[in-house]
């Protein structure tokens, strides 16, 4: 009897799992536009029967969004979110580029399209910030001339963080005492 419970508990586990896995699919790509996931069903099919050995089984941003848009802020998420719409937008053009099929360029374009409305609509560049995110990523290290830059730099910037971060504390602290109060 008692085993008897524990399995009609776990079955019913399962199927709730199931059942908030399939929602949360249907939920995510119901704002994709039907056309635009059919271009990349067969872009998959395209590129898998090209070289399947290609995808390792790790993903290049979902990871770091999951975790990124549990830790952050709506304002990082965004401009995180801006900055992955423009890696995919200079891979696709890439691939495009590379691409000998005119109906795979079209499929690319088609999914490039809807990146960038999407981007533009919902994700604006406000103050060049996320130009300016590309730009500091893209430094070299290496370069000699860099590392000078940023050694005499290093002090003002550290300041600058730490100003930062005392700000962030200092409104953190404001919201919990707001919340203590009658």
């Amino acid at each position: 009897s008692t085993d008897q419970h524990k399995c009609m508990k776990m079955r019913i586990l399962f199927l709730g799992i199931c059942f908030l896995t399939f929602e949360w699919m249907a939920n995510s790509e119901a704002f994709l536009p039907e056309n635009t996931k059919k271009c990349i069903d067969k872009l998959n099919d395209h590129y898998t029967k090209e070289d399947d050995s290609l995808y390792d089984g790790h993903p290049i941003f979902l990871k770091k969004l999951e975790h990124l848009t549990k830790n952050t802020e709506k304002s990082e998420q965004k401009l995180l979110m801006r900055i992955i719409l423009d890696a995919y937008n200079r891979i696709f053009t890439q691939m495009k580029n590379e691409a000998q099929d005119v109906s795979v360029q079209n499929q690319l374009n088609n999914v490039k399209d809807n990146l960038n409305k999407m981007k533009e609509h919902y994700f604006p560049d406000k103050n060049d910030l996320n130009k300016y995110a590309i730009e500091v990523l893209a430094l070299k290290e290496s370069d000699p001339l860099v590392q000078r830059k940023a050694l005499f730099e290093v002090e003002r910037v550290y300041n600058e963080a730490a100003n930062l971060a005392q700000n962030h504390r200092r409104r953190r602290q404001a919201k919990g005492s707001r919340r203590l109060r009658p």
